[in-house]
């Protein structure tokens, strides 16, 4: 997972310093959700509700921006809660080797453009439009980048991130550390684990845990949990 950089200043987001402005307004939600987003329909994305006394209410996941589209849409419970959403990587960025010298062989014409195609985009912006709709309907939400919320609740990978061993022990985490104790012992999805984890980063803003705004990001807030 690539980190935000504070002092970086690129194309879809600027950094600001901390904010207590962000827990306003916020104290009266009763329930708290993660949306974790994949980079494309290819992987599966994640959804997790927990209640005021962090007990798992709803566990889900999705292929499609449409999907997100139908859940919320038949959510109930939309102005009465406090969602996380996480930012996925564009797929599309030249980040293995043989991607970025395979640029040597093709054909750049009179101009070259540093960006065409969206080669040095690091986020992606899937599932926005989604998500800025029901926005204007009154959900709040924020976001948030999974490799920094696994830092700072203490679930760095052991193994292989996102491997079956990773998952495992971040299963076994959540329910003897975080007390989740009706997750199930089959193995669930990556997915489900890093929507807990935004759920959880949703409960603890809530309850006044120390934040920094970092970024905005599509005319969302992008927050960091303080270690």
């Amino acid at each position: 997972m690539i980190y935000f950089l504070v002092k970086t200043i690129l194309k879809g987001y600027t950094c600001f310093m901390n904010s207590k402005d962000l827990k306003k307004g916020i104290e009266k939600n009763i329930f708290f959700a993660g949306i974790s987003l994949s980079n494309s329909i290819n992987y599966d994305s994640g959804i997790a509700i927990i209640d005021k006394n962090k007990k798992i209410i709803t566990l889900d996941k999705f292929y499609n921006t449409e999907d997100l589209n139908i859940f919320l849409k038949n959510y109930n419970s939309l102005k009465e809660t406090l969602f996380c959403v996480s930012i996925p990587s564009d797929g599309t960025m030249l980040d293995g080797k043989w991607r970025i010298h395979s640029k040597n062989y093709r054909m750049l014409g009179d101009r070259f453009e540093i960006n065409k195609n969206n080669w040095t985009n690091r986020l992606s912006s899937r599932g926005n439009d989604v998500l800025i709709k029901y926005k204007e309907l009154g959900m709040v939400y924020y976001r948030y980048d999974i490799g920094q919320l696994r830092l700072a609740y203490d679930l760095m990978p052991t193994y292989s991130l996102r491997s079956s061993l990773d998952c495992k022990g971040v299963q076994t985490a959540l329910k003897l550390k975080y007390n989740f104790k009706q997750l199930p012992d089959n193995m669930l999805p990556a997915s489900n684990f890093e929507a807990i984890l935004g759920a959880m980063f949703a409960y603890d803003i809530a309850n006044g845990c120390e934040i920094n705004k970092v970024a905005t990001f599509n005319d969302s807030d992008v927050l960091y949990k303080a270690m």
